[in-house]
C-alpha cells in the first residue's frame, strides 16, 4: 500500500500553510481520500505530481521519505552542470547521489524520458568508455548500471499508480540482448505517459512477448535492441511480432543501436524511436486514440487509501 501524508506534513515538506494546503485540495488542485474518521490523506505519488504541477520546493524531503535528496540540496535540478555531476557520481559509485539527483530532477518537473535521454545517457556514454583503457572500467560500468537501477525503480515508485482498468504496454529487450537499462526505462516512460506497463525484461524470445501481449490485450509493445546483435535476426524478429500482433491492434515500437542499423523498409509495421523522448511522444499518441476510442476507461485520479504511516493526526 502507498504511504500517505496528512496535510499538516506535506505542507511542511514544501513549505507552505496547512491551510493553504487544504484550500488546494478544496479547489480540486490536490486529490484527498478521507479516512473513516473524516482526515484527509494524500498518496506520496499525489503530492509529488502536486509539487511538479505548482512548481514547488521540497525543503523537508525527509518528510516524505526522500532521505537521499538531503544530501544534495532543495536547488540541485537548477544546477548548470547536471550532466557532469551525474557522471561523476556514477563513476565514483556513489548510489544515494545517483538516486537524490534522479529524485530532484523528477521534482524539479523533468520528465523521465528527458532524464534519460540528457544526464544519465550522457553519464552512461561516458563511463562506458573506461572499457576501453583497463579492465576496471568493466567493474565500473555494471556498478554504474546497478546504481541506476536502483535510481529508476524509485523513480517509478514516485510516478502516479495506474488503475488495472487502463491501457497496458508490454515490452522487453531483445531476445539476445542482455541489457537492462534500455527496456527499464523504456517501461517507465510508458508508464509515466499513462500505461499500464509490463517489463519482461532482458533476453526475451519473441514468442513469449508475443505470448505476454496478447494476455494483456496490450495497445503498446516495445522493443530494445543494443549494438552487437545480428541485424537480420532483429529484424525479422520484430517483423514476426509486428504481424502476429496486428490483428490486436497493438503498435509496436523499437529502440536501440541494433534497430538503427536497419533499414526502415525491412521493418513493416514497427514504428522505430531514437530516443526516449520520441518514445514518450509515440506512446501519448497511442494512449490518446485508445482513450478516444474508450471513453468509459478514461481514468480519473486513483482514489486514495490511508496507509496511516505518518504517524500525525487530523488533517
Amino acid at each position: 500500500m502507498s504511504r500517505s501524508l496528512s496535510p499538516r506534513v506535506l505542507a511542511r515538506a514544501i513549505g507552505v500553510s496547512e491551510s493553504s494546503l487544504k484550500r488546494w485540495s478544496d479547489d480540486g488542485l490536490l486529490t484527498a481520500a478521507r479516512t473513516a474518521g473524516g482526515h484527509r490523506r494524500i498518496t506520496l505519488q499525489e503530492a509529488v505530481r502536486f509539487v511538479r504541477a505548482i512548481g514547488a520546493t521540497v525543503v523537508r524531503p525527509d518528510l516524505l521519505g526522500l532521505t537521499d535528496l538531503a544530501a544534495i540540496g532543495p536547488d540541485w535540478a537548477q544546477r548548470s552542470d547536471i550532466n557532469k555531476a551525474m557522471h561523476e557520481a556514477l563513476e565514483n559509485g556513489h548510489a544515494a547521489e545517483v538516486r537524490a539527483m534522479v529524485q530532484s530532477l523528477y521534482l524539479g518537473g523533468w520528465s523521465p524520458a528527458a532524464i534519460f535521454d540528457g544526464p544519465i545517457r550522457f553519464a552512461m556514454v561516458e563511463v562506458g568508455k573506461l572499457w576501453l583503457h583497463a579492465e576496471w572500467g568493466i567493474v565500473v560500468e555494471h556498478r554504474a548500471t546497478d546504481i541506476c537501477v536502483q535510481a529508476i525503480n524509485q523513480l517509478r515508485f514516485l510516478t502516479p499508480a495506474r488503475p488495472a482498468t487502463v491501457a497496458v504496454a508490454v515490452g522487453s529487450a531483445a531476445e539476445h540482448d542482455p541489457y537492462m537499462l534500455p527496456s527499464l526505462m523504456a517501461a517507465t516512460v510508458v508508464g509515466e505517459c499513462g500505461f499500464l506497463d509490463v517489463n519482461l525484461g532482458t533476453i526475451t524470445p519473441p514468442a513469449v512477448l508475443i505470448n505476454a501481449a496478447k494476455h494483456y490485450q496490450a495497445k503498446l509493445v516495445w522493443v530494445s535492441a543494443s549494438a552487437g546483435q545480428d541485424s537480420r535476426k532483429v529484424a525479422a524478429d520484430l517483423t514476426r511480432i509486428a504481424t502476429e500482433l496486428k490483428e490486436l491492434g497493438t503498435a509496436v515500437v523499437a529502440g536501440g543501436r541494433a534497430v538503427n542499423e536497419i533499414a526502415p523498409a525491412d521493418l513493416p509495421g514497427v514504428v522505430v524511436a531514437t530516443s526516449m523522448t520520441e518514445m514518450a511522444a509515440f506512446a501519448r499518441g497511442v494512449l490518446a486514440q485508445y482513450r478516444a476510442e474508450h471513453p468509459e476507461e478514461r481514468p480519473e485520479r486513483q482514489d486514495q487509501q490511508d496507509s496511516g504511516d505518518d504517524g500525525v493526526d487530523g488533517e
